[in-house]
């Protein structure tokens, strides 16, 4: 089985233990770029990050990018999205088909 992890505030990555997801909690994004590079040179193959892991390591997460693995995804948090989740989503799928096929559902 691949190694999956999900790097975010307590609340919002505890859960997903039960799924067999390692759940990295951080308190800040120092610690959050910590636990991002420890978790790719550990092995982990899929990233689940937070919205707030994903804009403190947006720098990090974007030299992943073009690479097979890690597959870094970012998902909201406990709280709720505040869009970044989506428009990453949209970015990636418009990126792997060539063309913008979610434009019409976001009206």
């Amino acid at each position: 089985m691949s190694k999956i992890a999900f790097i975010g505030d307590r609340d919002s990555v505890w859960g997903f233990k039960a799924f067999g997801v390692a759940a990295l909690p951080v308190a800040d994004a120092e610690e959050a770029r910590e636990t991002l590079v420890a978790a790719v040179k550990t092995g982990y193959v899929i990233i689940f990050v937070t919205e707030d892991v994903y804009e403190a390591c947006s720098e990090q997460i974007g030299e992943y990018r073009d690479l097979p693995i890690p597959t870094v995804t970012v998902l909201p948090n406990i709280r709720g999205s505040r869009g970044l989740a989506a428009a990453e989503i949209h970015q990636a799928v418009s990126a792997a088909i060539g063309a913008d096929i979610l434009a019409d559902s976001e009206k």
